[in-house]
């Protein structure tokens, strides 16, 4: 699945092919925040449909982002012939009902994580897209962020090199060999979430935000490692304030630190890295920062994603005073230029990546296949944190080929 043949006759003069057709399924308020306003600003996507289930909503979608027609059915869109691509937007309660249809009626779909609501299902949509040779990519959209690539590059530089810069105090180089532990990479994941920002559904779901919103930081976890999970720990509610542990078979670890009673006004997100005696810390998508590499700057700052109206700087001072300049405005009774500042996490980039990948040119940002381990890591730790113990993960958790997906599916899943 790491390519696919261009779907699309060149235009009249043969020169480029026409953008793609896509149809937006589901219109709330990711859509509206991320994939439409790129459909709409991007030369390579045109949106032909809004679809939701709510007719209202899929009429707002249209007459604010310039949708060609609207629907409520998405079957309709499934089977509409001037489709190219299907963007699936709505919770998991729609996945492989939509995409497994769309896979044989030759449509490519760039779903929204995760990917399935569960492993059967998972491996349902696999075995369609292999077989279909129809790419599916997953919404891991951090992975495609400006400050998230930096921070990878980093990363990768400091597992394979190490520290270049010596150390202002080193005790211990003359007087013993490195300990085992120090050849051992370890990745701390720190979510600061506000309850407050969300909707009812999301404390009423039976996986909780342990699942559906913890599957982008698994997913980073897995591509960070370099060597296969063998044991997950989770503590905690799966709505929210709880910690997971994943560990690797090369003795590192990454652990995962979520809180639902933070303030939406601080940075979400932090990343922090160690490997080698070199530290490099992601915050907030705003700036990334390093120490022990020769040859890197200390500080790679990034603007706002949303909010440049509000603040047009970099790095993590732009987000810090934008948000102060918006809870000014808004205590003095004064319109708001935008709801909030946000950075940049890649959505743009991510959908850009994919559509480029179904015309051929280049790499599919997250093919399906990558949700596999994400999916059952995800499950393990929901299945931990409610038995209250460690468990292993199994190669056959995360290591998937063609012949264990065929006997799999043997068993009817």
């Amino acid at each position: 699945m790491s390519g696919v043949k261009p779907r699309l006759p060149p235009v009249a003069d043969g020169s480029d092919q026409r953008p793609l057709r896509t149809a937006v399924v589901g219109c709330g308020a990711l859509a509206h925040a991320t994939h439409l306003p790129t459909i709409a600003a991007s030369p390579h996507l045109t949106l032909q449909v809004a679809c939701d289930r709510d007719p209202a909503m899929a009429a707002s979608a249209a007459q604010r982002f310039g949708a060609g027609r609207v629907s409520s059915d998405w079957r309709a869109v499934v089977e509409a012939a001037d489709i190219d691509l299907i963007v699936l937007c709505t919770h998991t309660n729609l996945r492989s009902e939509l995409i497994l249809p769309a896979l044989a009626a030759g449509k490519p779909v760039f779903t929204e994580k995760p990917a399935a609501a569960d492993e059967a299902e998972m491996l349902r949509i696999i075995r369609a897209a292999q077989d279909a040779g129809v790419p599916v990519c997953v919404g891991h959209n951090r992975r495609s962020a400006p400050a998230m690539r930096r921070f990878l590059h980093l990363a990768g530089l400091a597992r394979s090199r190490g520290a270049e810069v010596p150390a202002i105090i080193d005790r211990c180089s003359a007087l013993r060999r490195p300990l085992r532990e120090e050849r051992a990479a370890q990745l701390l994941i720190r979510i600061n979430d506000d309850s407050r920002t969300w909707k009812g559904w999301e404390c009423l779901d039976p996986q909780g935000v342990m699942v559906y919103e913890m599957v982008h930081f698994i997913d980073l976890a897995l591509l960070i490692a370099g060597s296969p999970p063998v044991r997950v720990y989770a503590s905690g509610s799966n709505r929210g304030n709880f910690t997971q542990i994943i560990d690797f078979q090369d003795g590192g670890s990454t652990t995962i630190h979520q809180t639902v009673v933070g303030n939406f006004d601080a940075p979400k997100e932090l990343f922090e890295y160690t490997a080698g005696h070199v530290t490099v810390a992601l915050d907030h998508f705003m700036e990334v920062r390093q120490h022990g590499l020769a040859g890197e700057p200390l500080r790679s700052v990034f603007p706002l994603g949303i909010g440049a109206e509000v603040d047009d700087g970099a790095g993590i001072e732009a987000f810090h005073r934008g948000s102060a300049r918006l809870q000014a405005l808004k205590a003095a009774g004064q319109p708001l230029p935008c709801l909030h500042v946000f950075p940049d996490k890649g959505h743009r980039q991510h959908l850009e990546a994919f559509a480029a990948h179904v015309r051929g040119e280049g790499a599919n940002p997250c093919p399906v296949e990558d949700s596999f381990a994400v999916t059952r890591v995800a499950l393990r730790l929901l299945q931990s944190a409610r038995l209250g113990q460690p468990l292993p993960v199994l190669p056959e958790d995360h290591d998937l080929v063609q012949g264990d997906l065929a006997g799999l599916l043997k068993g009817g899943l």
